[in-house]
């Protein structure tokens, strides 16, 4: 199931989601009996105007008191919902189920809904009118920017200690791990990647635990790229955040975006797969090797190819077929 968008819709709108801005940065909350943070919104409660809902929302989701909010695009994906961006000139106090508030120039690590929300974020990044304070919040955000106007020490910072991390030694493990655990955004304890790596920046990386990458692989981290869990990266691959407009005129005033990358947890990357911007890849799924990957994958399942596309669902046989082989194994080493 994908996100679909439409400029005009006559189906009964059931949610309303609001990306939204406070000074210059975006607006997550946080649910009390949640772990995880979320773009505001919510039903549409009955005899209620999808507008007033939206304003609803975001008052009772991040305490905003004085607001300008304006309809995006309606959307699909298990029901039908409108889309609104939102730019917040005052807060008070949380009074509902919100524990916390979370202000980013990005999306959160850890959000509530990561095959949908990601999409949300990113279709009014591209349509709504939005002020950037600085020319590296728009990369950050994914919006258009100016590749030649952005602070290229941070560009050299990351090529010079990935250059470090090449040279090190196989003996040098305590050597790596520090400079992993300086350059990327963030890291859990269990981790190990190969010589030779390349990223833009490597602050925009997050790894979770038991991360592992084999040689060779590219990070072009102009927008966040997120890994779960138990990810295993086959030589080669490569991540690439960062594109160009289409149109020639545009392109050659050196113009970019970037659109994050998101990956679940138990994720098996064969070799040489290129996962495009802005995709989402679900978790327990393996990616065949060369696949090229343009759209976002679900979870469960086995996906390859040149566009990538789910081949079949990972299912109870194969899990007791492995499993069956892995008792055979202790079994054979224990004897």
């Amino acid at each position: 199931m994908e996100v679909k968008f439409y400029p005009n819709l006559d189906e009964k709108i059931k949610y309303v989601v609001i990306v939204a801005r406070y000074k210059d940065s975006f607006v997550f909350c946080k649910h009390k009996d949640r772990t995880t943070y979320e773009i505001p919104g919510g039903h549409v409660e009955e005899n209620e105007s999808i507008l007033d809902a939206a304003k609803r929302e975001l008052m009772e989701e991040t305490g905003a008191t004085k607001f300008t909010i304006q309809f995006v695009t309606y959307y699909s994906y298990n029901a039908y919902g409108a889309l609104y961006y939102a730019q917040i000139e005052e807060l008070t106090n949380l009074q509902y189920e919100i524990e916390s508030l979370y202000f980013s120039d990005y999306m959160p690590i850890d959000i509530t809904y990561p095959h949908i929300q990601p999409r949300l974020f990113n279709y009014v990044i591209q349509h709504a009118n939005i002020r950037y304070g600085s020319n590296f919040k728009r990369m950050i955000a994914g919006a258009l920017y100016d590749s030649s106007k952005n602070d290229k020490s941070l560009h050299q910072k990351a090529v010079v200690k990935a250059m470090e991390y090449n040279n090190t030694k196989p003996t040098e493990n305590e050597k790596r791990r520090e400079i992993i655990q300086e350059m990327f955004g963030s890291t859990k304890k269990h981790f190990y990647i190969e010589p030779s790596i390349r990223m833009d920046y490597g602050f925009n990386i997050h790894i979770g635990d038991y991360f592992y990458a084999n040689f060779d692989c590219v990070f072009l981290d102009v927008a966040p790229i997120i890994f779960g869990d138990h990810v295993f990266v086959a030589p080669r691959c490569c991540f690439y955040t960062a594109g160009h407009p289409i149109s020639a005129d545009v392109r050659n005033k050196d113009l970019e975006y970037g659109y994050p990358i998101r990956v679940g947890s138990n994720v098996w990357f064969g070799g040489s797969v290129v996962v495009n911007p802005g995709v989402t890849i679900g978790s327990n799924v393996v990616i065949g090797s060369g696949s090229v990957v343009t759209k976002d994958i679900p979870d469960g399942v086995i996906a390859c190819g040149n566009p990538c596309r789910v081949i079949r669902e990972i299912t109870e046989e194969d899990q007791k077929y492995w499993k069956n082989l892995e008792i055979a194994y202790f079994n054979d080493i224990n004897k």
